[in-house]
């Protein structure tokens, strides 16, 4: 069969040509806002106070504009230094900022001549920022622990081939995180070699983050997956008084453990969680464990493939199990189970921490940039869950970044008038109609007193 071709006539009317001198309308219009909430908590002060490391004389730009310039790129998703001369570019951007932006190759310059004492003075303006947003106020804190692969795609230092599991081969970092659960404040993050294992190092983290809480802040309970299941861990929560829920790795004593709990199912009858799970628990002692401790074993019923096939009537083709050791006792084991799977909420943060602020970007050859730019963001991610909680309106706080920059940040507006008559011209979308009065109400009434 031929094919008909149909041909379309369209007037040149219809084809609009285009202007090139409107600097009033902008996709970042919306920061605004962010940047009137970073100077009404100090922010470029915190920055100032806290950086040593001093450009020379007739430098245009000084360390804190460049690193603060870095930070407002990270939290509008310009995450590439290449693409950071976009937001240079911006009239309105720069008309919120009030005097020029460093370009990209500033910002480079600037961490490659930084040094590693920079390192503890970015992770002492993130600490700064825990105890401003703190306030104070006393509080237990839960904190969630995990780590991440960051693969490369270059011959960055300080990288290896490890442990992958979608890019097999290639060599990669690993990132160690920890996060306060619920508030999702970022206490303090590494960049390591992609060979080592969860638990390398993982009490020293431990610590490192206990030095980054605020004073006010204690810890009450530690969520941690398997890959830090190990005896020393438990032994060092347990001297700090810690609350602590373990994943436990499926070693030969945790099966022998799980098979004494099926023989004697007289003496540890099984709770039936759902439909799918139920949960026991044993007291029992590893051998290089100096005393017993609370093992819950949690059992996952597994489907019932009915396809005409004899079925194996044995536990091992029924039931899959997971142990979690703890030394709370004042919890059901059902709620135990419940309690560690709330650990999962880390994974989901680790993935707004790749996808919206590029915690797995390392494109700079040399270790120490990296290491730096990591902080850098791991700021500029503090400062927005900051930003977030206390003045976006209350249903949009578990928003995570991309999405509230498709519904805000990055939605296009005009800055008009001048003085008081100065405002953002929006189009007429009925959700900003709802959040932006709510901001600027939020905004005129923060304080942190």
């Amino acid at each position: 069969m031929a094919l008909k071709i149909f041909k379309c006539e369209i007037s040149v009317k219809n084809i609009l040509p285009a202007t090139f001198d409107n600097s009033s309308v902008s996709s970042n219009v919306s920061f605004a806002y962010i940047d009137a909430f970073k100077k009404k908590i100090g922010f470029l002060k915190l920055l100032s106070t806290n950086l040593s490391f001093k450009k020379t004389p007739n430098s245009i730009f000084q360390t804190s504009e460049v690193i603060d310039y870095m930070i407002d790129s990270v939290i509008l998703g310009y995450t590439c230094f290449l693409h950071m001369d976009e937001l240079r570019n911006d009239a309105v951007y720069a008309s919120i900022k009030g005097h020029k932006l460093p370009s990209e190759k500033v910002c480079r310059d600037l961490i490659k001549a930084m040094s590693g004492s920079s390192l503890k003075e970015l992770k002492l303006i993130n600490k700064r920022l825990l105890e401003m947003q703190a306030n104070g106020k006393k509080r237990d804190v839960v904190m969630n622990f995990d780590d991440t692969v960051c693969t490369i795609f270059g011959k960055q230092e300080g990288a290896s081939v490890g442990y992958n599991p979608r890019y097999h081969g290639r060599p990669s970092f690993k990132e160690k995180l920890g996060i306060i659960a619920n508030t999702n404040e970022l206490v303090d993050i590494t960049l390591e070699d992609g060979k080592h294992h969860t638990n390398n190092g993982f009490l020293d983290f431990v610590k490192s983050c206990e030095r980054q809480l605020p004073d006010c802040l204690k810890i009450k309970r530690i969520r941690v997956d398997r890959g830090a299941f190990d005896h020393n861990n438990m032994s060092y929560f347990e001297a700090q008084g810690y609350e602590y829920v373990i994943k436990a790795k499926n070693q030969a004593w945790i099966k022998c453990f799980i098979d004494e709990v099926n023989r004697k199912e007289h003496l540890y009858p099984w709770t039936q969680i759902d439909k799918t799970f139920s949960a026991n628990e044993i007291y029992a002692k590893m051998p290089i464990w100096e005393k017993a401790r609370r093992i819950v074993i949690i059992r996952k019923k597994l489907p019932n493939h009915k396809n005409g096939q004899i079925t194996i009537d044995l536990d091992e083709f029924k039931y899959e199990y997971q142990a979690i050791v703890t030394n709370i006792e004042y919890m059901t084991p059902t709620e135990i189970f419940h309690e560690y799977n709330q650990r999962c909420d880390i994974e989901n943060k680790i993935d707004e921490l790749k996808e919206g602020f590029a915690f797995d970007q390392n494109s700079q050859r040399n270790k120490l940039c990296n290491e730096i730019f990591l902080l850098i963001k791991m700021i500029a991610y503090n400062l927005h869950n900051w930003f977030k909680q206390a003045i976006l309106p209350e249903f949009m706080r578990h928003h995570e970044i991309s999405t509230l920059r498709r519904i805000l940040y990055n939605v296009a507006g005009n800055i008009v008038g001048n003085g008081w008559y100065k405002h953002i011209r929006y189009p007429n979308v009925p959700l900003l109609k709802t959040i932006i009065p709510q901001i600027r109400k939020a905004l005129m009434s923060f304080s942190l007193v």
